[in-house]
């Protein structure tokens, strides 16, 4: 059954509609608060501007910072290694680009290279704390870190490094796992060094690594009780 549509009398076309009616009362806002409404305006304007401002000058960091960071790596790639560190510490000043923490990294590696471990560990620090948890740059780092440390003769560092780059899920986790029993033998904990590499082997059945089970095995066996 079709209902009657509602009848439009002359009174009703004469009230104000709903878009008459906002806009007064917008109108009366601005008037009542006009200084508020500019103060908010010039606001959002001004973050506008600084929001603007801030990525210009992020990509200009990233241009600059890229065209230094390719003559860095060229010199690293040549092994010119006290050369290649002067270029990624010119890197590393432009600070918010997205080159400035890879630049420690390879200050890292170029310092392994040159057997100067103190600035390398040094380096490999801001590396790691530049990075984000469980992410395969801070495995990278870890590593790295590490490396430097075992070099140094710095093993318990170092195996709390590889553990913590081991926990990582990527590409390193196995180099993680060896350094960490490697670093132990060192130590003498054969338990924890027989512990890694019976876990690398699960992984790599036939590797080397059973010798090495077998003489920390036979080592363990030897070793006084309590020592």
């Amino acid at each position: 059954m079709a209902t009657a549509s509602k009848r439009i009398t002359r009174k009703s076309l004469r009230q104000p509609d709903w878009f008459q009616v906002t806009t007064e009362k917008a109108y009366d806002f601005y008037q009542d608060h006009q200084i508020k409404v500019l103060v908010a305006a010039a606001i959002v304007v001004v973050l506008l501007l600084g929001v603007w401002a801030w990525q210009i000058f992020k990509d200009r960091q990233n241009t600059a910072a890229a065209a230094d960071f390719q003559r860095a790596t060229t010199l690293f790639q040549a092994q010119n290694y006290p050369a290649a560190i002067a270029a990624f510490h010119k890197v590393q000043e432009y600070r918010w680009s997205r080159y400035a923490p890879l630049a420690y990294l390879y200050e890292t590696n170029s310092y392994i290279a040159l057997n100067d471990m103190d600035k390398a560990i040094a380096a490999a620090q801001r590396f790691v704390s530049a990075t984000s948890p469980d992410s395969l740059y801070r495995q990278i780092g870890l590593v790295s870190l590490a490396t430097a440390e075992e070099r140094k003769k710095q093993c318990k560092q170092a195996i709390e490094h590889y553990a913590e780059a081991e926990r990582i899920n990527g590409p390193l986790k196995e180099k993680a796992t060896l350094g960490k029993a490697g670093c132990a033998e060192q130590l003498g904990d054969f338990k924890t060094a027989l512990a890694a590499y019976q876990e690398y082997l699960k992984d790599h059945p036939g590797s080397y690594v059973a010798l090495q089970i077998a003489e920390l095995e036979a080592k363990s066996a030897a070793k006084p009780v309590g020592k």
